[in-house]
């Protein structure tokens, strides 16, 4: 499939640079050239953007898509058979589409939902971003979110269990390396080391040698230093960062997704469960003061929601960049966490208008580098170079030219 987007601004590269007169020719789920608008070819179709502003397409590297963002989503998966938690998880990937998200990383499912639907995406059975999923993570026995846990205890063991993720289809490994703020009722703290460091090191050179990426669950100091010498390749979360952590991270490489909003909901929406609320209140402040302190470091920090946890919908990329935009108001910067950073921690030619790309793409009628909430102004989404849907008078029409 082949045409071309004209009568745009492009946001450009690596620097998001508005450019004006030049149009978007897509072949064959790659952005293949770029060209000038005096120079489009008179035998390929010819799509108008109308004027308005054609960006990379969001990118959620934390989302949870069999989980129901409501006040308890582990309850609700208890009362749940598999076939409606895998109807939901397929219903949730319309929701990134509707609001511009082309590429979700799925860090956590039961019985390996996600690894499920991202194959029948990837097989056309399906609509949906592009997934990149872990399926169930790996963590010590009776540890963090134990209702997706592969437990492995030892360094056998954590050998077998991301062998097995990998057997499954898994593109990703998710290890949890410290306690968590929601997941067990009782027996969890924040601060809790849990996967040692050389039960890491032994997940991180097995994934690595398969060409996979290690994403660490980590709050704790002591488990996020744990991870950094292990090797995972993003911190998630995050909390208690100080100058040492972050030069250590510098000094490897190590990305971080500090997941903001789903712990200002926890700790501040009524009805979330009392134990996990008040874990949360006591870290928000700390949360804060992190990304203040590190946002401009050589680290590169990417955007993810948690989409799916307590009181955090799966449109909450969104709201993780308005959080983001509170505390650091650049809306370049912020919104480079959800495309360019995002893309490079990936470690896929996503997140960026340029040539040789995925044709991964928003198109919007305002422009959101002058403000993020334009990010809502979606007039077309474009997934894996085919025109997925278009936005006309305020109505919503599937589409896939």
């Amino acid at each position: 499939m082949e045409f071309v987007i004209s009568n745009v601004k492009l946001l450009y590269g690596e620097e998001l640079e508005c450019k004006k007169g030049l149009a978007l020719l897509i072949k064959d789920g790659l952005i293949k050239d770029i060209i000038p608008e005096s120079q489009l070819p008179a035998t390929v179709k010819v799509i108008d953007g109308n004027g308005g502003f054609l960006a990379p397409g969001l990118i959620d590297l934390h989302i949870h898509m069999m989980w129901d963002g409501s006040l308890n989503p582990v309850q609700t998966s208890e009362t749940e058979g598999h076939e409606q938690m895998l109807i939901r998880a397929v219903a949730n990937c319309q929701t990134y589409l509707h609001h511009g998200i082309t590429t979700v990383r799925d860090i956590g499912s039961i019985d390996d939902i996600a690894l499920h639907v991202a194959k029948g995406i990837k097989r056309g059975l399906i609509s949906g971003p592009d997934v990149i999923a872990s399926g169930k993570t790996l963590t010590m026995t009776d540890g963090h979110d134990p209702f997706w846990a592969r437990f492995v205890d030892g360094k056998e063991e954590a050998l077998k269990g991301v062998r097995e993720q990998i057997f499954k289809g898994a593109e990703v490994i998710k290890v949890s390396s410290t306690g968590g703020v929601y997941g067990r009722i009782e027996g969890e703290q924040v601060g809790n080391a849990e996967l040692s460091l050389e039960e890491q090191e032994v997940i991180c050179n097995e994934a690595h040698r398969f060409g996979l990426k290690v994403v660490s669950h980590a709050i704790g100091r002591d488990g996020i230093h744990n991870s950094i010498l292990a090797g995972v390749d993003t911190i998630e979360h995050g909390h208690f960062l100080d100058d040492e952590l972050v030069a250590l991270m510098e000094e490897r490489n190590t990305a971080w997704i500090p997941t903001l909003f789903v712990y200002k909901q926890i700790a501040t929406q009524e009805g979330i469960p009392s134990y996990a609320r008040d874990k949360a209140e006591e870290i928000v402040s700390i949360h804060r003061n992190a990304f203040e302190s590190y946002f401009n470091r050589n680290i590169l920090i990417g955007a993810g929601s948690d989409a799916g946890s307590p009181c955090t919908s799966h449109r909450a990329l969104l709201d993780e960049l308005y959080t983001m935009y509170e505390m650091i108001p650049d809306a370049k910067e912020v919104l480079k966490t959800a495309t360019v950073n995002a893309g490079k921690i990936l470690g896929h030619d996503v997140g960026q208008i340029k040539e040789g790309y995925r044709a991964n793409l928003i198109l919007l009628k305002e422009n959101p580098l002058e403000c993020l909430s334009n990010l809502e102004s979606i007039k077309m989404v474009v997934i894996r170079g085919k025109v997925l849907m278009k936005y006309t008078n305020n109505n919503l029409e599937m589409i896939a030219e």
